[in-house]
């Protein structure tokens, strides 16, 4: 608690150098002379803005200096460009002028939230993600502060609207990525692979997703990288867990960035010990290479490569069943390349051309027993061809094809070297998908579509419909989203039986309603989730019987203030789900589930400072177990989950950023479940441990160096 405090004091109260600032003030008109509510008003390649108030009114102050682009934008009407010197953008009028929306423009934001510039109408940027309290700078932690997400501390992965981690899958320019994770020990959060600067868009789509995304049962995350770089840089970063650097060379067309980052955590554990035992400490080595050209006017090409290797040796004592200690020994390489191909033709049909690969090898010792070995490899082709084009401001056709071809083996020695499992599975899938948009009417838009795959090791053939309709009129958004979604059974089920006979699918059912007004965003869904295929253990057997269901409701509201410099974003999510599945005895509630999830999250700009500070504040109700002391199945609820957690940002001079952030700031020891002991003691009770965080609290501070004086350093080189 004490190491809280001395941190979060000395993190708030650094002293930094002031600049001038210069006021930027307007007013921002319709073509009556009617105020604009919540115009959006920046600097162009800045974070510096504010949206209009009531009267349509803006101010704010900024640091840029010379001739700059003033941008006003505003849903419904056409964006607004003004370029003048910085002293003159001052106590302006700006008129702006309406444009009918046509499907090109239209935005359905049904069940998606959006971090950075992309799909929605709420405009961000990647600050978004590592200014959230409880982000440490990851996507996955930024991501668990909207609604519909559950909080799984343990393991830190994405949990939405009752379903499991794999029911979501990732997305990067619309190819797969296989493994979106880092390696982490036991009860120790993962991150992303992959920093939130690489991107320029990130939608959490909860359900009711394009029908060109398939085998996910629960959710999509489709994230966009940034077009070919305008600006040559480089720098380097240094934290008490990592040192790296990279940088970006820019030509006129094209550019290429390259960053290479190394993290050992042994200092780190020295000054903020955790739970475990350490034989070595954890390190990982990653590079990533990216390759962005502009060919010609209407063509894009993307190529992008990550390789890390992640290694530690953890000692292990099972207390419970008095197991001889063994040090468990991980080794894991991963690699992931994406290739895409963007093009326009003159007829205006959208061409998409996309290859990923992801490969990981992952070696093990001391897994069980001390002695034994397993090996698990795991590769995954996905390729993509796609079409789209506008066929008249009323129809809009978009369709694809693609194939993904998956490889997964597993073999298991014990201490005797004696091959106990020798596991190969082949998944080849093929899909189509067509999806047509309609504009039926002023402000009401419809969309019908179906996905259609073929599993090589089923067999089988499955169709995947999906309907919505959508009333839009400027702010206000109104939605009915049906869909059937489908998803192979996880590679434990088909490693036990290949003949297991069809896939797992998921029907949704969504009404959404969602209004922006004034800088202001309020959200609200209904969801039924009825779950069909999945994969259940009985007579040491697995089928595909299983059922279950999830039903909730999720609440969003977001409102950014100018002239006090904040803004908060708070959800709440209601959740109710049950599931036969696995080794469930009876329709229960699955032991990742929590009724209640809530979070409050707060974020302030200091302009004469330069800083940004992150407040977050995460609550969610205990989540269920199953207690062998007691009679029934799934019986018992772990105690609630609060974390309050913050995060602040200097730029201390032009060129060196100071990023800081703890994570569960009051120390609470928050519990997710219970281990027990195989057997009952003499008195005939199971022992129990807590399922807890390795670390009840995280800290971080880390130092980003340009060496280009004129530009700040990102927080990834890209």
């Amino acid at each position: 608690m004490k190491k809280s405090i001395y941190l979060t004091g000395f993190l708030l109260l650094s002293l930094f150098s002031l600049s001038a600032q210069t006021l930027i003030s307007g007013k921002v008109l319709d073509e009556n002379k009617q105020a604009l509510i919540g115009a959006n008003v920046y600097i162009k390649g800045t974070v510096e803005g504010a949206s209009t108030d009531t009267e349509g009114f803006f101010q704010f102050e900024s640091t840029s200096n010379g001739e700059q682009v003033l941008v006003v934008s505003c849903l419904g009407y056409q964006t607004h460009e003004k370029k003048d010197l910085i002293n003159n953008l001052k106590d302006l009028i700006i008129i702006m002028k309406q444009e009918e929306l046509g499907l090109d423009e239209i935005v359905v934001t049904a069940s998606t939230f959006s971090i950075g510039k992309s799909r929605t109408v709420k405009k961000m940027n990647a600050l978004d993600v590592v200014l959230t309290g409880s982000s440490n700078g990851d996507i996955y932690g930024a991501l668990q502060t909207l609604p519909g997400t559950q909080k799984v501390g343990e393991d830190g992965k994405l949990y939405v609207r009752g379903g499991e981690t794999r029911e979501s899958q990732t997305f990067i320019d619309g190819m797969h990525v296989l493994f979106p994770y880092t390696s982490t020990a036991q009860n120790t959060p993962v991150r992303s692979r992959f920093s939130p600067f690489l991107f320029k868009g990130i939608n959490l789509s909860l359900g009711g997703y394009d029908s060109e995304y398939g085998q996910a049962l629960s959710s999509v995350l489709p994230m966009e990288t940034k077009d070919v770089a305008s600006s040559t840089k480089f720098g380097v970063n240094a934290s008490p867990l990592s040192i790296g650097g990279g940088g970006t060379y820019a030509w006129k067309k094209a550019s290429v960035s390259a960053n290479v980052n190394y993290t050992n955590k042994g200092l780190y554990s020295k000054v903020f010990p955790d739970d475990y035992q350490w034989k070595k400490d954890y390190r990982s080595l990653a590079g990533e290479v990216q390759i962005r050209s502009q060919l010609g006017r209407n063509s894009v090409h993307k190529l992008y490569l990550g390789v890390d290797r992640t290694a530690f040796i953890r000692t292990i004592t099972d207390d419970l069943n008095n197991t001889p200690t063994r040090n468990f020994d991980l080794t894991r390489d991963n690699y992931y390349i994406n290739s895409t191909f963007v093009t326009r033709t003159k007829n205006n049909y959208h061409l998409f051309f996309g290859t990923a690969y992801s490969y990981a090898s992952n070696k093990y010792k001391n897994t069980n027993l001390v002695g034994d070995a397993f090996t698990d490899h795991e590769s995954e082709l996905h390729a993509k061809a796609k079409i789209e084009k506008s066929i008249s401001k009323f129809y809009k056709l978009h369709g694809g094809l693609e194939a993904y071809l998956k490889n997964h083996s597993q073999t298991y020695e014990d201490n005797s070297s004696v091959l106990l499992m020798n596991n190969d599975l082949q998944r080849n899938l093929y899909a189509g998908y067509i999806d047509n948009q309609f504009k039926l009417k002023k402000y009401l838009y419809a969309n019908a579509s179906a996905r259609l795959e073929y599993s090589e090791l089923l067999n089988s053939w499955n169709l995947a419909p999906r309907l919505s309709l959508n009333y839009i009129n400027n702010g206000f958004q109104a939605s009915a989203i049906v869909g059937k979604y489908f998803q192979e059974q996880e590679d434990d089920v088909m490693f036990s039986n290949n003949d297991i006979g069809r896939q797992e699918s998921c029907m949704h059912y969504i009404l959404s309603g969602s209004y922006e007004l004034g800088g202001t965003v309020l959200k609200v869904e209904l969801y039924k989730k009825n779950y069909e295929g999945l994969g259940l253990l009985q007579n040491d057997a697995y089928s595909s019987s299983g059922y279950g269901n999830s039903k909730g409701i999720d609440a969003y509201l977001s409102s950014e203030s100018s002239s006090l410099r904040m803004k908060y974003t708070l959800a709440y999510s209601y959740n109710d789900s049950k599931r036969l599945f696995k080794d469930y005895t009876i329709e229960s509630a699955p032991l990742f589930s929590t009724k209640h999830n809530a979070s409050l999250s707060l974020r302030y700009s200091i302009p004469a400072l330069k800083a940004y500070a992150g407040l977050t504040y995460s609550y969610a109700s205990g989540r269920p177990y199953n207690n062998p002391n007691k009679s029934g199945f799934i019986n018992s609820k772990a105690p609630e989950y609060h974390s309050l957690d913050c995060n602040i940002t200097f730029l201390l001079s032009k060129n060196v950023i100071l990023y800081s952030s703890v994570t569960n700031v009051l120390g609470r020891k928050n519990v997710y479940g219970y281990t027990y002991s195989n057997t009952a003691n003499a008195e005939g009770v199971y022992n129990r441990k807590p399922i807890v965080n390795s670390r009840k609290q995280f800290y971080y501070v880390g130092i980003f160096i340009s060496l280009k004086s004129d530009s700040a350093y990102d927080v990834s080189s890209f």
